[in-house]
């Protein structure tokens, strides 16, 4: 049982640091017009694409930047490779026995210094160590890591901040990637008075689809705005008198989609134990997402990877969609059409599962939001009269002027009920009405 559980991946052969492997064939199958995406183009780097004649151009120039680095640092070839080859047995284990049997220690200690440099982070620990300013090119390190991030957005540069790894282990340059998109803090506001009866009010056995699209959440009186840290975990929702989702901002661009998707295939690895933070993103904004309003709504706002990618895809159905959110300035498009962004969630989660425990009790709240028919109608209210600063304006300069006109009739009436009491004080009907009524109590 021990030897099927362990040929099989089961979970007492997970490991909290991943290999360098191959794409899982589940993903690939999934994800055939993406397929591109886990696949090099004009290099090859490491044992698993190494000896392709499609990139054999690219081998002299390898040489080159070797030689260059080394140059450049006042050491030689040799002491470089001879430092890779003293840690080649630990280097061998970030990866799967099966992609490296066909390389003894030193072929692969050579290909790891000529091929992944670019990729193993053991090996450019190494190599920054012996460079004559290692500091430098740690922070060109950190620097290419926080171009990377999906949240990183031209201008932002608060959130976009990378910090030295509190860990020297990962495997690769893409784990450190993983992990930067789930740190940070994690603020959350609490709902008001008001909007917690709201809430509690709802009907919350009444659900409908798992997750409601961006224009459908924002005709049920719930905002989508930007958060002000780069963790994708940090999703939250709260209501005061309307709902607010609050989420990371986020970038699309023409490596949007190779981002995620290698994400998500480093979370789908059998040998990986995490808990599918990043799908469960994607799928979760696929679900805010349907069309391209979607996506227009959310490029004025923003946008954990697995899992955050399933609530995503669950909010972005159609280009509408893209469009809502392009608007509230959380998803900034720079890769084409609303259409072409809602198009993209959608197909890149079709077949993800989210880890239904996260962003649980943000779907919870949200359906109870949209349930609750007087928050549809508040919604209502406010987008029909009050959707834009001039309707409110004008609201108000209404309300003013009746308070001027209620307030110009109550003079009006107070002053004739004076003249009245002025005019019977002077008048002699005065002391007819008290004689009359003299008379009246007199005996008969």
């Amino acid at each position: 049982m021990d030897g099927f559980q362990n040929q099989g991946g089961g979970s007492s052969s997970q490991r909290t640091k991943p290999l360098i492997q191959r794409v899982p064939p589940v993903l690939l199958n999934m994800t055939l017009e993406f397929k591109k995406c886990f696949e090099p183009r004009l290099v090859s780097l490491g044992p698993l694409h190494h000896g392709d004649p499609k990139f054999q151009s690219a081998e002299v120039s390898k040489l080159q930047f070797a030689a260059f680095f080394a140059l450049e640092n006042r050491t030689t070839d040799d002491s470089l490779f001879g430092k890779i080859k003293a840690e080649i047995k630990d280097l061998r284990k970030c990866f799967k026995p099966d992609d490296i049997k066909d390389y003894d220690y030193e072929k692969l200690a050579w290909m790891l210094f000529i091929d992944e440099n670019q990729i193993h982070y053991g090996v450019l620990q190494i190599l920054i160590e012996s460079a004559n300013d290692p500091q430098k090119w740690k922070k060109s390190l950190k620097g290419f890591i926080a171009q990377n991030l999906v949240t990183n957005i031209p201008g932002e540069h608060k959130r976009s901040t990378v910090k030295v790894p509190d860990r020297e282990d990962y495997a690769h340059l893409l784990e450190w990637l993983r992990a930067e998109h789930l740190v940070g803090d994690e603020v959350k506001r609490e709902s008001s008075t008001i909007g917690n009866m709201l809430l509690y009010c709802a009907d919350s056995q009444r659900h409908g689809k798992t997750f409601h699209s961006i224009t459908e959440l924002r005709e049920s009186g719930i905002h989508v705005k930007p958060t002000q840290t780069i963790n994708l975990k940090n999703i939250y929702f709260y209501c005061k008198f309307l709902g607010k989702l609050m989420m990371p901002h986020l970038l699309v661009d023409d490596s949007t989609v190779s981002k995620f998707l290698n994400l998500v295939a480093l979370e789908t690895c059998r040998d990986f134990r995490n808990e599918f933070e990043i799908t469960t993103y994607l799928c979760f904004l696929d679900s805010l997402i349907n069309t391209a309003d979607d996506v227009k709504e959310l490029s004025g706002t923003l946008m954990w990877i697995t899992t955050y990618l399933c609530f995503l895809n669950s909010l972005i159905d159609t280009a509408d969609d893209v469009k809502e959110q392009r608007v509230t300035v959380m998803l900034h498009n720079y890769l084409g059409s609303d259409e072409e962004v809602a198009d993209l969630f959608n197909k890149m989660s079709r077949d993800l599962v989210p880890d239904q425990q996260w962003y649980s009790d943000v779907v919870k709240d949200i359906h109870k939001c949209c349930n609750n028919p007087w928050t549809a109608a508040l919604a209502y209210a406010y987008y029909t009269h009050f959707s834009s600063s001039w309707s409110i304006l004008a609201f108000l300069g209404a309300i003013i002027g009746l308070l001027f006109s209620a307030t110009q009739a109550y003079s009006r009436c107070r002053r004739t009920d004076i003249k009245i009491s002025e005019l019977l004080e002077t008048s002699p009907l005065k002391e007819c009405a008290f004689s009359h009524l003299c008379l009246c109590f007199l005996p008969q």
